[in-house]
């Protein structure tokens, strides 16, 4: 555990085998973000004469069926799913979707980024987790009240997961003494510097 609470890098320091599996785990769960958002964009229907109000209502009527007008429900879309359904879905990434982020947060924690943004990103990732797993849940019960949570939470999430396996692959794969590694702020601290610059 010494070497995760480390300040120093030791991503670069990692054999090269095991550098290989990283990449390939991290290029494996790129893979299925991608495919999260293709899924996503099934439901919602993305098309060049989509509003932002018809995608909106296209999310809300997959996942809570009986808040559709008759004329949505009519449209040739995917079929609105069960509660049962949901439930099973929920289920099975409420397994997967923690050991992803245990495999990635570890990842993040051997790299040289500072405490503050390691405790900021990692906590902003289970942030993003936690609520994306929560927003079908969200759109099911209250509708488009809280339908907002479900694009939020999903690109929190995309975001989060992306820092937490691209500073580790830079890490990894840059040549040992002529790269440093890149300075990774914590989430927000990037605006709070540039005000005290302006204030100065």
């Amino acid at each position: 555990m010494r070497e995760f609470a480390s300040p120093a890098t030791r991503a670069a320091a990692l054999p090269r085998p095991v550098k290989v599996l990283y990449t390939a785990f991290c290029a494996f769960t790129v893979a299925g973000l991608l495919s999260c958002i293709g899924l996503y964009g099934g439901v919602v229907r993305f098309g060049a004469r989509a509003t932002p109000a018809e995608l909106y209502e296209h999310l809300v009527t997959y996942y809570r069926p009986e808040a559709a007008a008759p004329a949505a429900t009519a449209e040739a879309s995917p079929s609105p799913i069960s509660t049962r359904r949901l439930l099973e879905i929920t289920h099975f990434h409420l397994f997967s979707m923690p050991l992803y982020l245990l495999v990635v947060g570890h990842l993040f924690l051997l790299t040289g980024a500072g405490a503050r943004a390691k405790k900021g990103w990692i906590s902003a990732s289970v942030a993003g987790t936690a609520a994306h797993l929560l927003a079908p849940w969200c759109v099911h019960f209250w509708g488009a009240a809280l339908a907002w949570v479900y694009p939020i939470s999903g690109a929190a999430l995309l975001a989060s997961f992306a820092v937490l396996m691209g500073v580790p692959l830079y890490e990894m794969w840059s040549t040992p003494g002529s790269h440093s590694p890149p300075t990774v702020a914590a989430p927000g601290a990037a605006l709070r510097s540039g005000g005290a610059v302006r204030r100065r």
